[in-house]
């Protein structure tokens, strides 16, 4: 089974959530994009067993996993 992919980017006034290919939510803080993908993403494996992961892209620098379920 594949790994359902949340990515949190950094933009110009905050940070893009997005869900596989699609921009889904924004958020002014890092922290709070953190947290709350974090939720999502551990969530979707507990209740649905999908492996999930979260990943932080820099723009510009290397792409990080910040966290992996499943």
């Amino acid at each position: 089974m594949s790994r359902y992919l949340f990515t949190i980017c950094a933009e110009s006034r905050g940070w893009q959530l997005y869900e596989g290919e699609e921009g889904r939510h924004w958020f002014a803080r890092r922290d709070e994009a953190m947290e709350t993908t974090g939720i999502m993403a551990s969530r979707l494996h507990e209740f649905h067993g999908i492996p999930t992961a979260v990943v932080m892209d820099m723009a510009g620098h290397e792409t990080v996993e910040v966290s992996r379920h499943g």
